[in-house]
């Protein structure tokens, strides 16, 4: 009967020094950045981030085979060529706002590992102001 509870102590007591570890292990936080904020702290160039702006219309660039995608993206005052290499979202396009997760490259132009584009707003409501409809039941 000991050896079965020391058994069962044992193994309960590593399934949660396991779950301790894996949650409180050397995670780092990332921070979103804006093109401007990202050009100026240079100490940020190794470091993997979130840069969140607009695609900036004309950089779009995409190879044959879909897969390779460039373009540039920009907070109003400052833009970061991006390269992403994925499975590009349906809501792509020049102009709307995108957050990429990654980081600079070697070559000076970040590479994302992740691309988050915010929905267009044709799923909004255009009715608005104050005689506005909302939705009948």
């Amino acid at each position: 009967m000991k050896v079965k509870l020391t058994v069962g102590l044992i193994i309960v007591l590593g399934a949660v020094g396991l779950f301790f570890l894996s949650s409180t292990g050397n995670t780092k936080p990332v921070y979103y950045y804006s093109p401007t904020q990202f050009i100026q702290k240079p100490s940020l160039k190794n470091d993997r981030l979130r840069l969140k702006g607009t695609i900036k219309p004309g950089t779009v660039k995409q190879s044959k085979d879909k897969i390779n995608l460039w373009f540039d993206v920009t907070d109003g005052k400052n833009s970061v060529p991006v390269h992403y290499r994925g499975a590009v979202p349906d809501a792509f396009q020049e102009g709307l706002e995108v957050v990429v997760d990654g980081r600079m490259g070697d070559k000076g132009t970040f590479q994302a590992n992740e691309l988050i584009v915010k929905c267009p707003s044709k799923y909004e409501s255009k009715n608005t102001g104050p005689n506005a409809k909302g939705p009948t039941a």
